[in-house]
C-alpha cells in the first residue's frame, strides 16, 4: 500500500503552533495568524510524488530567499485549494488562489502562503514530473490554472487524497503517470517545447523500470532480468538511472523505502530477518549497515522509536524526519 509517512491533528492530539512548527522545520518558516490555530495534516509516499492533505486555520508559510539556498530543494508544489481562503505570494505580492483553482510553485523560488481556513490538497513533484508533463518548467512559478482547466485534475488530487491509503505499491507508477497526464491537460495552454516528447519517453522508460523493480524487490534484480522484462536496453537502462546513481542505487533505494514502511507498521510483528528477506537483502547484517548509513540509526532501533513515540512532539519529530527522507528522493 501506500506509504502514510505524516499524520498530525493539531485538535485531536490537543498541541499548538510550536509543535506544527517543528514539523515544517526542514521546509518552511511557520508563523501564526489572527484567529484560532488548526491544523490537520496527512502525507502519502507515491511514485515520484508526496501527496499531502491538509485542513489549516490561522496559519502561515514562508520560504525565504535564505532558506531556499539552505535547504536546495529542487521540485515543485501543485497545490489545489478546495475549500476556504488560501493566499499565495510567488514574487509578485498574495493574489487569493479561489476553491478549483491550482496553484504551481517551485521551492527553488521564495514564496509565502497564509491559510485563513482553508483544506488544500498538495503534490510535492519533481522538476522531472513537470517537464514530463509540460516540457518545460520556465515560466511556471506562481502560476494559477483556473477551476474550468483544473477539473480533472483537481477530481483526481481529491480522490487520492481520499483513497491512497488503498493503492497497491506495485500501482503507483500508473497513479503517477495519470497525474502526469492530467496535469497536461490542466496546463494545456503552455506550449510543449520540443524535447517534450522525448522527455516523456524518457520518463515512461523509468517508470516502467521502477514498477518492475517494485514488483520484484525480494528476487536477485540485475539488469538482464530488467531489460528482458522491460524492454529497455542495457545501455538505456544505465543511461537514464545514472543521475541516481545507476540502476543500483535504485534498486537500494526502493529496498530501504520498503525497509522503512515495514518497520513504521505496528502491524508488522516479524523478526528483522524475514523483513530482510522480503525486501531483498543479502542479509539482515547487510540491511542493518545500509538502513544505518540511510537514516542513521538501526532498523530495530528504528522500530523501537516508532513503537515508543507516544507524545505529539515526539510522533512529529519523527514525521519530520520521514519527511526528510522522502523529499530526498524527489529533489
Amino acid at each position: 500500500m501506500a506509504e502514510q509517512f505524516l499524520q498530525f491533528a493539531s485538535e485531536t492530539d490537543g498541541v499548538g503552533l510550536d509543535v506544527y512548527r517543528e514539523l515544517y522545520a526542514s521546509g518552511a518558516d511557520v508563523t501564526g495568524l489572527d484567529g484560532a490555530f488548526f491544523a490537520e495534516v496527512a502525507g502519502w509516499r507515491l511514485a515520484g510524488i508526496l501527496l499531502f492533505d491538509r485542513r489549516l486555520a490561522g496559519v502561515a508559510h514562508e520560504r525565504s530567499p535564505e532558506r531556499v539556498r539552505r535547504d536546495q530543494f529542487d521540485h515543485f508544489t501543485v497545490q489545489l485549494v478546495v475549500e476556504g481562503r488560501f493566499e499565495v505570494d510567488g514574487g509578485e505580492g498574495f493574489v487569493e488562489i479561489a476553491p478549483g483553482q491550482i496553484v504551481l510553485l517551485d521551492m527553488t523560488r521564495p514564496m509565502r502562503n497564509r491559510a485563513v481556513t482553508t483544506r488544500v490538497v498538495t503534490a510535492s513533484v519533481s522538476r522531472e514530473v513537470l517537464q514530463a508533463a509540460l516540457g518545460s518548467t520556465a515560466g511556471l512559478h506562481g502560476r494559477v490554472v483556473d477551476q474550468d482547466k483544473a477539473l480533472l485534475l483537481a477530481d483526481y488530487m481529491t480522490s487520492l487524497a481520499a483513497r491512497a491509503s488503498e493503492i497497491g505499491e506495485a500501482d503507483l507508477p500508473a497513479v503517477s503517470r495519470a497525474f502526469i497526464d492530467l496535469l497536461t491537460v490542466a496546463a494545456g495552454s503552455v506550449e510543449l517545447s520540443r524535447g517534450a516528447d522525448l522527455r516523456r519517453l524518457e520518463f515512461a522508460r523509468r517508470e516502467s523500470v521502477k514498477r518492475f523493480i517494485e514488483a520484484n524487490l525480494a528476487s536477485d534484480l540485475t539488469a538482464d532480468a530488467i531489460c528482458d522484462a522491460t524492454g529497455v536496453s542495457r545501455a538505456t537502462l544505465y543511461r537514464i538511472f545514472q543521475p541516481d546513481g545507476g540502476i543500483g542505487g535504485v534498486i537500494q533505494t526502493r529496498r530501504l523505502v520498503r525497509l522503512r514502511a515495514a518497520l513504521g507498521d505496528p502491524a508488522d510483528d516479524r523478526p528483522l530477518a524475514d523483513i530482510a528477506q522480503a525486501c531483498g537483502f543479502k542479509s539482515e547484517s547487510h540491511m542493518g549497515r545500509l538502513f544505518r548509513k540511510a537514516f542513521a540509526t538501526s532498523p530495530g532501533d528504528y522500530r523501537r522509536q516508532v513503537r515508543a513515540a507516544t507524545s505529539v512532539s515526539a510522533r512529529a519529530e519523527l514525521s519530520r524526519r520521514r519527511w526528510d527522507a522522502l523529499m530526498g528522493e524527489i529533489t
